[in-house]
């Protein structure tokens, strides 16, 4: 390991423990850092340079213009330390994506003191920085990605925060580790024919939980329901405020079961189950999804489907 690698990780270690993980961060004094960029090193040079030009002449016209430029360099180190001082990290809904894809994570930008903050760049790894402008009192929102290598619970990579603002001649930047996480699906990978376990409805008509055309009965009424499923003439009668029930019937529903499946390879199981419950969600079909120690009942819809792909996502887990 080369030195400038060496001294690179010991700064790493140094700054992580001055801002450890949190649920929310505020950038404050110690926690922001300044340096010249490289073009502002180049314009320290050239002062530099303009400085002992005026020295050796004796020119108070030159040495006035390199003392301009030195104080304007100056200024830039106090706006660009401005910009970063007061940002308000906080992670916003938490999102999910599949293995092999970019996993989502907003976060929400604000201003502690109220005033604006421009040209932030935030990165995680070597993805390409996302630009924000916070405009005075109003936050911002962002969206970072980072690949989804592995199922499960994705934690929050270290964020760097930087800016160049305002003349590109120092580098402010910052490191900010949010208690936030992504949850990893399965990659779904299709196999010949569904895993089918055992009560499959073919004796018989089920009733789905969908709503459909077959009248089931009374439901208690719930407050918000469209006025259309209101028994009226029950209510009428004096028996109260009741909900008409109708279902619709379908021959044959599925049952999703881990057993159906070769399970000497743990993760190719879990992508054909999560291939197959995509595929019976996109086709509004009713399923069940039967796992060791865990069953999710029959149902459908986008609910249904994340209850089951986050039993997928998390089986083998200790613990959320």
């Amino acid at each position: 390991m080369s030195l400038l690698q060496t001294r690179q990780n010991y700064f790493q270690r140094w700054a992580a423990k001055r801002s450890p993980r949190a649920d929310q961060v505020v950038l404050q004094h110690r926690t922001i850092y300044v340096f010249p960029s490289k073009q502002g090193l180049a314009f320290l040079f050239t002062v530099l340079l303009i400085w002992i030009l005026g020295t050796n002449y004796q020119n108070n016209l030159i040495l006035g213009l390199s003392f301009f430029l030195t104080s304007l360099m100056l200024v830039s180190v106090i706006h660009a330390f401005k910009n970063l001082l007061g940002l308000r990290f906080t992670p916003e809904a938490r999102q999910h994506a599949a293995v092999g894809e970019l996993a989502p994570f907003d976060i929400q930008i604000s201003a502690v003191y109220g005033f604006a903050h421009h040209g932030l760049l935030l990165s995680l790894d070597d993805e390409k920085p996302v630009r924000a402008d916070l405009i005075a009192g109003k936050p911002a929102q962002v969206r970072l990605n980072t690949s989804a290598r592995h199922r499960g619970w994705l934690k929050l990579p270290r964020i760097l925060l930087k800016s160049y603002f305002p003349f590109g001649l120092i580098r402010a930047w910052a490191y900010i580790e949010l208690n936030h996480r992504a949850l990893i699906f399965p990659r779904p990978i299709a196999c010949d024919q569904p895993p089918l376990g055992t009560g499959q409805g073919e004796n018989g008509i089920y009733v789905s939980a969908q709503r459909g055309d077959e009248f089931q009965g009374f439901q208690i009424y719930q407050p918000g329901s469209p006025l259309s499923q209101i028994a009226w003439k029950q209510y009428a009668r004096g028996a109260g405020m009741h909900l008409k029930d109708y279902r619709a019937l379908q021959s044959e529903h599925y049952w999703l079961d881990w057993q159906a499946l070769n399970v000497h390879d743990t993760e190719l199981a879990l992508s054909n189950l999560s291939y197959w419950v995509n595929h019976f969600s996109d086709n509004n079909v009713e399923f069940g999804l039967r796992l060791p120690n865990l069953t999710i009942e029959i149902g459908a819809g986008d609910v249904h489907r994340l209850n089951a792909l986050t039993a997928l996502a998390l089986f083998g887990w200790a613990s959320e």
